[in-house]
């Protein structure tokens, strides 16, 4: 059925369409496809990371929690890297803010959250996956989180996974 509805783009309210049509350039080489007005209000449209993005300027957007607040995000983009910390650096080198490095990640994921619960707790992982194989660590997802226009969360994943689940797309 999936196959029937090809995804095609991703749309975006946002402060300042500029602003963040030029995040994606500088930071991922996106290409911008289209600029104008889309109902009176300011608009872009660009390719980047195999996806459509288009950007719309919303007089009344209201940024979700910025740098600081980052355990309260919700929201994000999820991009798949074969190596996590060659990523973070080029993306630093490009600009990137990062909120939540590799390391600070490792260092949450060893502790308790500030509410006291484990970094990450799953209660459900679907076959061929069982218990014993996550903590035998054939399953693993490494994160860095990095910030853009208007908060907008972009998570860096490097996955480690069994070749009998490929549960992520862009496979290494």
């Amino acid at each position: 059925m999936s196959e029937a509805y090809p995804f095609i783009e991703v749309s975006l309210a946002c402060s300042d369409a500029d602003a963040m049509e030029q995040f994606w350039v500088d930071l991922f080489d996106a290409q911008v496809v289209f600029r104008g007005r889309m109902m009176g209000q300011k608009f872009s449209r660009v390719i980047v990371c195999g996806v459509t993005l288009a950007f719309r300027e919303d007089p009344d957007f209201q940024a979700p929690p910025g740098p600081g607040q980052e355990f309260l995000y919700r929201d994000h983009f999820g991009l798949r890297v074969k190596d996590l910390d060659a990523a973070v650096a080029e993306l630093q080198a490009r600009g990137a803010n990062f909120v939540l490095t590799p390391e600070r990640v490792r260092e949450l994921q060893k502790g308790q959250s500030a509410g006291g619960g484990k970094f990450l707790e799953t209660t459900y992982a679907a076959p061929p996956l069982t218990p014993e194989r996550l903590a035998a660590g054939e399953f693993r997802i490494d994160i860095a989180m990095l910030v853009g226009p208007d908060n907008l969360w972009i998570e860096l994943n490097q996955i480690t996974e069994p070749a009998d689940t490929q549960w992520f797309p862009g496979a290494a």
